[in-house]
């Protein structure tokens, strides 16, 4: 069992970051956003129909994912979603409009007040935002897709996909850091799934509907070994 997943099953908190709530920016409604938002709906019921979200100690599920906005932002699915919850392009999404590594702060804008942004905030935001240029990749991903059916160093070996050795909570800094040496050292696009371990995995690509033929050929590998 991993740090993250007994510390959910101890009742502790999913978002280890400060979140500020601001008013909505203008253009938040307008309907490329809700175009995008129905692109990151269609990334979670995959995640869902797949079974690559899992249901998490807290009767959560464990997935989640994010694109880019204009003006250097992020649309990222909300934090705490169950199965019992109906899809709801207004409720399931957040816009981050800025994240402090300083504070450990997402600000943010949504629709509901009650809407916080995935825990995995700090993991999407660097990965959209900071990677592409801390790296000098030489192209951009737009989105990223994320959950944790694949998780260990042997999904990794099967695979052959790289991952990173270190066991974190989530949405900490150590994270987040771990992600960033995978990152580093295996640069997009030549690379386009990568496995956090205990944590699960993140596939960025261009849209999501590439994401997702990515997410299907990973199942279909795994089946295939495992038919073996």
């Amino acid at each position: 069992m991993g740090l993250e997943e007994l510390s959910l099953e101890q009742g502790g908190a999913r978002i280890k970051f400060s979140c500020i709530r601001e008013e909505d920016g203008p253009g938040q409604d307008q309907e490329g956003v809700q175009e995008l938002k129905r692109e990151l709906s269609k990334g979670l019921d995959c995640l869902v129909k797949t079974k690559a979200a899992p249901i998490g100690p807290d009767g959560k599920f464990l997935g989640n994912c994010a694109c880019l906005l204009e003006g250097e932002q992020i649309l990222i699915s909300r934090s705490g979603r169950s199965p019992e919850d109906p899809s709801d392009l207004e409720r399931d999404f957040a816009r981050v409009t800025s994240f402090d590594s300083g504070s450990w702060t997402a600000f943010f804008n949504s629709a509901d007040a009650d809407c916080e942004p995935s825990s995995d905030t700090p993991l999407h935001w660097f990965s959209l935002i900071k990677a592409p240029t801390d790296f000098k990749w030489k192209e951009r991903p737009r989105v990223v897709l994320h959950g944790h059916s694949f998780e260990t160093k042997e999904d990794a070996e099967v695979l052959g996909v790289p991952i990173s050795p270190a066991d974190t909570l989530f949405s900490t800094r150590e994270d987040v850091d771990a992600l960033g040496a995978l990152l580093k050292s295996h640069a997009y696009p030549a690379h386009k799934a990568f496995i956090r371990f205990n944590h699960g995995f993140l596939i960025l690509e261009e849209t999501m509907d590439a994401a997702i033929d990515v997410l299907h050929a990973l199942l279909s590998k795994r089946e295939r070994a495992l038919s073996l």
